[in-house]
């Protein structure tokens, strides 16, 4: 499609969206009904000087009128994160084009304006010769949860004009990738946690309340589940645990720097000494292999609510994600156990990485753009 037939279908869409025939437009210009033909026939464009009062006329501005988006052939993903960014570009039939992997991107860590470079740099990288008007971009980005950041984003990157763009959190990304936008339950199992439950597009956040209550079946929970253990044995107050000399060798005796450290680097740090309590389990030690199955207890609870919200004419997967569930020998099993609801398909893992799941919303945002 060449510039006067794309001048063309947004002249003639704008013009039947403001109620007019190509006559009354004829009559409000001063041109006949025969040149609005020719323009929107992609015979020729109008005179430059004309623009504005067309635009006017119809309610629209010359951005739209010459906004030369087409229908998207190609969908771009984009996982952003606190460490790496992930870009996926498939076609229409689901074949990778290109891949590409930058840095972080979290706006709240790297500052907007480096996120959105970030961004722009890599979808010019990865789209290469592709026209951005016939891609359809869905980014799902840590941090970009949050509305400024969104709409900061989303604005910064407008310029490029894909055939449609979307700015979301990259829990979208994890969603999409392990439900595929059907109805289920999906938890993320990182730093952090939370649970969401997904009816019809619509997602249900259940936990993830942050570290001082207790992302339950986080890193960040059961690093800090880790310190209270070893704290607890120098208090001689609690067992005697490996994790103690674990601990100890790694961040010393003194408990008061351990302290400090903890408070000022929050959740990151208490989230890196996680590793250390499957560690000690796997070694046999019983206050390990406690805070393990406290926190199945636990997030076990959770995902019966989850469960609870979905429909019990169909069974639903639970499907886990993130960083703890590299250790999933240790617990899914017991996990299983512990959830019979009669509305349960399975518990698995993603077996996807989550840029998958972005490039699924991208495609979605055509479908929905055609709607």
């Amino acid at each position: 499609m060449n510039e006067k037939e794309l001048f063309a279908k947004n002249l003639k869409a704008a013009r039947k969206k403001a109620g007019l025939s190509q006559t009354a437009l004829a009559e409000k210009i001063s041109y006949s009904s025969k040149a609005i033909s020719k323009w929107e026939s992609g015979v020729s464009i109008p005179p430059s000087e004309i623009l504005p009062l067309i635009a006017r006329i119809l309610d629209t501005d010359l951005n739209s009128l010459f906004d030369f988006r087409e229908e998207a052939g190609y969908f771009l993903g984009i996982d952003g994160g606190g460490t790496k960014t992930k870009f996926m570009l498939k076609n229409q039939n689901g074949d990778i084009i290109n891949e590409l992997t930058l840095g972080a991107s979290n706006p709240t860590s790297v500052g907007i304006d480096a996120c959105c470079e970030l961004f722009y740099n890599g979808i010019k990288e990865i789209c290469k010769d592709i026209p951005l008007g016939k891609v359809s971009i869905f980014i799902g980005a840590a941090g970009c949860g949050i509305t400024t950041n969104k709409n900061a984003v989303y604005q910064r990157l407008t310029p490029l004009n894909p055939s449609s763009l979307t700015v979301s959190s990259d829990a979208e990304n994890i969603i999409a990738a392990g439900l595929k936008n059907e109805n289920g339950v999906i938890a993320i199992m990182g730093t952090g946690s939370v649970i969401f439950v997904s009816i019809d597009s619509i997602h249900k956040r259940i936990g993830g309340y942050g570290h001082f209550i207790g992302d339950t079946f986080s890193a960040s929970e059961i690093g800090r589940a880790c310190l209270e253990a070893v704290f607890s044995e120098l208090d001689k107050s609690g067992e005697k645990t490996v994790l103690t000399k674990k601990i100890t060798d790694e961040k010393g005796t003194d408990v008061s720097k351990i302290l400090n450290d903890m408070y000022n680097e929050g959740k990151t740090y208490m989230a890196a000494l996680s590793h250390y309590v499957f560690e000690a389990a796997k070694e046999g030690d019983s206050v390990a292999k406690q805070i393990i199955d406290n926190n199945i207890n636990k997030f076990a609870k959770l995902l019966l609510s989850a469960l609870s919200l979905l429909p019990k004419d169909k069974k639903y997967p639970i499907v886990l994600a993130g960083g703890i569930t590299h250790y999933k020998d240790f617990f899914l099993e017991k996990l299983k156990k512990k959830i019979t609801a009669e509305n349960l398909e399975d518990i698995k893992v993603l077996d996807e990485e989550p840029v998958e799941g972005a490039v699924l919303m991208a495609m979605k945002s055509k479908e929905n753009k055609n709607a």
